[in-house]
Order: C-alpha cells, then structure tokens, then sequence
C-alpha cells in the first residue's frame, strides 16, 4: 500500500517537473521587463572611489570627507560606551602609478571617536588599477597614551540596486589601550 502511494506521488512530482519544464519557454516569451534593474536606472560608468576614470598621476591628491559615520567598539565587550558618531578626512598623495595599481602616501587627515579627534602621522597604502578598492596602514599623532595609535584603513565603491554609488572608508583603529572598528561615507575630490 505505501508502496503505490510513494509510487504514485513520484509519477505527479515527474508529471509537474516535465509540465514545468515545457511551459518555461512559452511564459519566458511573453514576459516584458522583468529584470531586476533596467537599464535605464543602471550606472554608465563604473564603480570608482574617485570622481575621474582617468588615470591618476604621481604628485595629485585625492581627499575623502565624512559625511556621515559611526564607530564601534571591539576590544572590549564591557565597554560603558559602545558606539556612537564619527567623522573623518583623508588626503592621498599619488606616489607612483604602475600598469597593477598606485602607491600612496597618506598626507594628512583625522579620524574623531568618541568626541575625540585624532590627527594622522605617515601612512602608505595601493590601489588597483581601476580605482576602487584602497588599502593601508598608518600611524596616529596626539594620543593621549604614550604609546601612538595606529590604524588599518580601505576604501570602497558601491552601487544599489538603484545604481546610486557611495563611497565608504573604513578604519581598525587602535588607540589608548582600545580597538575601534569605524565606518565613513565619504566623497572623494582629485586634485
């Protein structure tokens, strides 16, 4: 008895598979616009962290600027205060450009956490040769500590679904015994 139930519910699941399989190409063909994005709300240009496709040279700048951000604190659960706003700048120095990607130098620029604005020393970092994603490490000046901060930090385009791009920097920063995680949406200038 459960033998033809099984048999007979696995002879409909094939009958359902089969019927699917042939109607598929009969509904594609009268669909209209049914993708996700249209074209007409996609991006033409691509996806870069700086507002030119050109290609960068040695000696110009690039200038991020917070205009919204939040840090977190990571080193220590127990932390009285675990989040909040933050706000930053950054300016690059285009040191070399390669056929692989730019060398940078960080020149200047602070990073604020916990109402506490932190200026930069020296940092480097590289870029690919499409200007999108940015990696570096740099050093922090001022601390309260005697110890200096220091800081990992990387840059990134993005799209929605809409084709809006946005621009976020991204710092690990340790400082006064503490490790934030910070995260900036920046604009970004060439000069």
């Amino acid at each position: 008895m459960k033998t033809a139930k099984i048999a007979a519910v696995g002879a409909a699941s094939i009958f359902a598979v089969v019927a699917l399989l042939l109607a598929y190409p009969a509904m594609a063909a009268t669909q209209t616009n049914t993708t996700l994005i249209t074209t007409s709300a996609t991006s033409t240009t691509p996806t870069s962290i700086i507002p030119t496709t050109a290609a960068l040279t040695p000696g110009q700048m690039i200038t991020f600027t917070s205009t919204s951000g939040v840090w977190k604190v990571i080193s220590d659960p127990s932390a009285s205060v675990k989040t909040g706003t933050a706000s930053g700048t950054a300016t690059l120095t285009v040191k070399a450009a390669y056929k692989g990607g730019y060398a940078l130098s960080l020149t200047s620029g602070s990073v604020s956490i916990n109402g506490t604005s932190y200026a930069f020393g020296s940092g480097t970092a590289e870029m690919g040769p499409h200007p999108a994603h940015l990696v570096g490490q740099g050093s922090l000046v001022g601390a309260a500590s005697a110890t200096p901060g220091s800081f990992l930090f990387a840059a990134g385009a993005h799209a929605n679904f809409e084709g809006q791009t946005y621009n976020t920097l991204r710092f690990d920063v340790q400082v006064n015994g503490e490790e934030y995680g910070v995260v900036l949406l920046v604009t970004a200038t060439v000069s």
